[in-house]
């Protein structure tokens, strides 16, 4: 398949390339170029919107930062005469306006990324408004309404360039950055940037810092805007606020969302649609935005996933059947690099909503390498005892103490970075990634490879990958889904999408394993199976916290249970004795499942 893919992206390139040979005049050369500048910035909000679902209405502000520093910048050292004649100074103006959008992206992105949703978008609207309004304002910088003019032309040394032999330069950059976007998203952390959009909670759960990432996916997507902004002034050589208002911030957006959020060329297909469109409509006169609207409400309306997304969806894999996961090898679970399992101790517990006590003075202790069972009736406090120990919650009173140490956690990434890993009650998956991939991002704590590794395809960064994936292979055996490694999540089983996460668990490498209701939506030869992996997983020395209603499951792998009533612990024993307590019959077990 990639043969007539190559074929196919070689005459893209040859068609464009020979764009200003076959046409007379100047103006197609300068729509190519336009559509190239607004293609680069375009990719950037991709990287940011498309696939990491934070959307951004301030793209056009950033752009304006580029374009600003460059114009000031270029005019500046124009009058030394070493940048005048080697052109220095225009390729020194476009990396610092990249570098100043970069910067504004962390100015905007620390305290804007701390909500998400419209409220990201409405700091964003602000921010973009607020910079309009000093481009509008300060006349002494900026020239206010009247802009900056003869912004100097692009130079390479002494050799001025005219807008056709600008086209070639843009043209390469612009592939460039397509290759940058290309290379991010197939790299570990393009897999993390991909996973956020689905779910932040579960990908906290195996130690990624989601604001971190979410910032650091903001600065990139700024550094797009800005250096697009810079060719733009270039290209231009006259800027003024009318050029970088809130609606090309929306065209922006626009541009991604018609072509395709989260495809490779969506935001090219709709930079150059909606750049070249109005274009062709000045016959229509007055009517053309009309007619230009229509066009792209109803576009949208009928391909919701943009016009990319129609080639990625025919390229889906079909839903395999419901056949059973095939039952574990002994050998491949010892073959798991987890860690040594380590003891917990929960110490007098307390935590409260408003005035209900969830948790009560709750106390017990976990052997190193065993299985301990939390049971108990609905809304005992069994999930918020987990979210306190995974550091989704934190508790109003009492400690939690891994190894004799106090953990101290304070989030979810925290606790994973500490050992403690845990699957949900409720499933958390990442959409429609494949199950490679979910494992795949289990083993990003463990990446050593930066995004710069990732930008130049470094050895390092590929040696990494193949261990990766081995590792990630690996996990996918043991637990009986190698066959579906390449579906997406969304479209396996229930209990398979079960196994998922706990293979997504294990990939963390935890120390201990908190699962909360794994049993859930399985059937009996997957619960079987299941009850095989966690008895293994005890046998290699890895600590577990079992959350389950499934008392057989429980009965079964338990070296010890825990019971919860009312947020308080009303029985701690082995399994035998727990059976026979009649403070756990009455409240829990009832009388079937009392020890003879």
């Amino acid at each position: 398949m990639r043969g007539p893919r190559a074929w196919l992206a070689a005459l893209a390139v040859a068609a464009l390339a020979a764009v200003p040979l076959v046409t007379s005049g100047t103006y197609y050369a300068y729509l190519g170029v336009i559509v190239f500048i607004y293609s680069i910035v375009a990719i950037g909000l991709n990287i940011l919107a498309g696939y990491a679902g934070q959307f951004s209405l301030g793209h056009a502000a950033l752009m304006a930062m580029g374009a600003y520093t460059t114009a000031l910048l270029t005019k500046a050292l124009a009058t030394i005469p070493v940048f005048a004649e080697t052109g220095l100074h225009i390729w020194l103006g476009v990396a610092c306006g990249t570098v100043v959008a970069a910067l504004s992206g962390v100015v905007l992105a620390v305290p804007a990324l701390r909500v998400r949703g419209p409220y990201l978008a409405m700091v964003t609207i602000a921010f973009g408004w607020v910079i309009w309004k000093i481009l509008q304002e300060w006349v002494s910088v900026t020239g206010g309404d009247l802009g900056i003019s003869s912004v100097p032309k692009p130079q390479i040394g002494s050799l001025r360039l005219d807008t056709r032999e600008f086209y070639y330069i843009v043209f390469a950059l612009f592939v460039a950055s397509l290759a940058l976007q290309q290379r991010l998203i197939a790299s570990q952390f393009g897999l993390r940037l991909r996973a956020v959009k689905h779910s932040e909670i579960a990908l906290a759960s195996v130690g990624i810092d989601v604001y971190r990432l979410k910032v650091i996916v903001f600065v990139i997507s700024a550094a797009f805007a800005g250096f697009g902004g810079a060719l733009f002034a270039h290209q231009q050589n006259y800027i003024n606020p009318d050029n970088f208002q809130f609606f090309s911030s929306v065209f922006f957006l626009l541009a991604v969302l018609f072509g395709g959020a989260g495809t490779m060329l969506g935001p090219v297909v709709g930079a150059a649609v909606l750049t070249l469109l109005p274009e062709m409509l000045h016959d229509f006169d007055k009517y053309r935005l009309i007619v230009y609207a229509c066009l792209v409400l109803l576009t949208l309306y009928y391909l919701p996933n943009g016009v990319m997304g129609l080639v990625t969806s025919s390229r889906k894999s079909r839903a395999p059947g419901h056949e059973q996961p095939e039952l574990l090898n002994d050998g491949a679970v010892t073959s798991l690099p987890v860690n040594s399992g380590v003891s917990l101790r929960v110490e007098r517990v307390s935590r409260s909503f408003g005035g209900l006590a969830a948790l009560s003075d709750v106390s017990f202790h976990i052997e190193p390498g065993s299985i301990h069972a939390l049971i108990g009736p609905n809304g005992a406090g069994k999930t918020t005892l987990i979210n306190i120990i995974s550091g989704t919650y934190r508790a109003n009173s009492g400690r939690i103490i891994v190894d004799g140490v106090d953990a101290g956690i304070g989030s979810m990434h925290e606790a994973a970075r500490q050992g403690i890993v845990r699957t949900f009650q409720t499933l958390k998956l990442f959409g429609d990634m494949t199950v490679i991939e979910h494992v795949l991002i289990g083993l990003a704590r463990h990446s050593r490879g930066g995004v710069w590794h990732t930008a130049i395809k470094s050895l390092r960064a590929r040696g990494e990958a193949a261990r990766r994936l081995a590792e990630a292979r690996n996990l996918l055996r043991v637990l009986g889904i190698a066959h579906l490694e390449n579906m997406p999540a969304n479209a396996l089983a229930y209990g398979h999408r079960r196994l998922v996460e706990i293979a997504r668990a294990l990939a963390v490498r935890p120390r201990i394993l908190l699962l909360d209701e794994p049993a859930a939506g399985l059937v009996g030869e997957e619960i079987r199976a299941l009850a095989v992996v966690i008895r293994k997983l005890r046998e290699i020395g890895m600590t577990i916290l079992l959350v389950e209603h499934h008392m057989e499951l429980v009965l079964n792998v338990s070296d010890r249970i825990t019971v919860l009533d009312h947020g308080a612990v009303i029985a701690d024993g082995l399994p035998s004795d727990i059976r026979r307590d009649q403070r756990v019959i009455a409240a829990y077990l009832g009388p079937s499942h009392a020890a003879a």
